[in-house]
């Protein structure tokens, strides 16, 4: 009879000490969260979808890259129908690209790739000309497409995004960085400072890196598109989601958001130059419909916050070793009782 019950409390110590570390691991909360009023709408491997919603307004998206997870951002323009070679601000070319529907880019990208997440609008364009051409320099697939036109436009104002396949940067454009960068694709766009109705309540697209791992690397590209934002707002809300550095793309009715097949934010003006975002391998999964309706603290744990959420092993074998003195504890316990119950 002794003999059972040391052996019965001996397996219970076991049991104990084999779940205490997913209770534990299940205990340690997720360290990045969305900004308040932002909710999840949809994310694959390596990105998400993020939407805020307004009383009486439109909402804000935001896309959460993670290049270090095998997610993409691919930049995509149109045809060219004239190379203008040797007429850009640099002494490149200055070609003039032919515009066409967000919806077209998006299609072009699906098919290459089963797992497209979204595209939107990108660089801004001289409107008044179609085909039309680009002021600021941009490069794809590690050839400098366009030097641009608008070199004296906003000077020290050009901010210029590199984007390697597991990092990105922000930095002031010069001739120097931009011709001896070692980045394959590089879009320029503004300062968030630049008079483009700075105050003004209009259309805006956003671009921001983070060094969420804090490895000294901006592994993390944020997109933020809205249909109402002054460009204040739109920087604030990227350095919401931790954004270290940003800088502004094309507004106003360029502004659009096209995601597996949904309009976000839509416009019906055609643009030259678009951005896209590729999930790593893996489906895209829709976020949990309480989340649809708003209820933000009911959504699914997504893969980045998942990644960032994992204790160290480290951890998890002091807890082994925390409980086994009162393993031990426990065994002299059940030996002196049966002691006991022998001598009586």
């Amino acid at each position: 009879m002794t003999y059972r019950l040391k052996s019965a409390l001996i397996i219970v110590v076991l049991l104990l000490l084999l779940t205490a570390t997913p209770i534990i691991t299940l205990a340690n909360p997720p360290r990045f969260s969305a900004p308040s009023g932002f909710y999840l709408v949809s994310s694959a491997t390596g990105v998400e979808l993020y939407r805020k919603d307004y009383p009486g307004g439109t909402p804000d998206f935001v896309q959460v890259v993670a290049l270090n997870q095998g997610a993409q951002v691919r930049l995509l323009h149109g045809e060219i129908s004239e190379q203008r070679t040797g007429q850009g601000a640099y002494g490149g070319d200055d070609p003039k690209i032919e515009s066409q529907r967000l919806k077209k880019y998006w299609n072009s990208i699906a098919a290459q790739s089963p797992n497209a997440f979204c595209v939107s609008n990108g660089q801004f364009f001289f409107m008044q000309e179609s085909p039309t051409r680009l002021p600021f320099p941009l490069k794809v697939g590690g050839i400098i497409v366009s030097d641009g036109y608008g070199k004296k436009d906003f000077p020290g104002q050009q901010l210029m995004l590199e984007l390697w396949n597991d990092k990105a940067d922000i930095k002031v454009l010069t001739k120097d960085d931009l011709y001896t960068s070692s980045a394959p694709n590089i879009v320029v766009g503004l300062a968030e400072d630049a008079r483009k109705s700075p105050t003004k309540y209009v259309a805006r697209t956003f671009m921001g890196v983070d060094d969420r791992n804090g490895d000294g690397r901006f592994e993390t590209v944020l997109v933020f598109n809205t249909k109402s934002a002054r460009q204040k707002d739109a920087a604030q809300v990227l350095r919401d989601f931790g954004a270290e550095k940003v800088m502004m793309l094309d507004g106003g009715g360029s502004t659009q958001l096209f995601c597996q097949d949904s309009s976000y934010v839509n416009s019906d003006r055609l643009i030259p130059q678009a951005v896209a975002v590729i999930a790593g391998d893996g489906s895209i999964n829709s976020g949990q419909q309480a989340a649809v309706f708003g209820i933000s603290d009911s959504r699914e744990i997504s893969p980045i916050e998942q990644t960032q959420s994992e204790i160290n092993l480290n951890d998890t074998i002091w807890i082994l070793f925390a409980a086994l003195p009162v393993a031990l504890i426990m065994v002299l316990a059940i030996s002196r009782i049966e002691r006991r119950v022998y001598y009586y």
